[in-house]
């Protein structure tokens, strides 16, 4: 492996870093959201379902920066 794809692989890592930070941002205010909203409504069926795929994504996300991380 050069140095390019070394290169394009920390880019990547970093990029994912970042996608990261804002997931867990949103997952924050989602969790805040739900203290609010009442149970069994609707606003909470989705909020629910959407911190859900959110803690998936961060799931996949840890996943990927491993895999990238252990190529390097």
């Amino acid at each position: 492996m050069n140095q390019r794809e070394r290169n394009r692989i920390r880019r990547a890592i970093n990029v994912l870093l970042t996608q990261r930070a804002v997931l867990l941002e949103r997952l924050e205010e989602i969790n805040e959201n739900l203290r609010r909203v009442p149970r069994g409504s609707r606003a909470r069926r989705e909020l629910l379902a959407a911190r859900e795929s959110i803690r998936e994504a961060i799931r996949l996300n840890t996943v990927a920066i491993r895999l990238l991380r252990s190529v390097l």
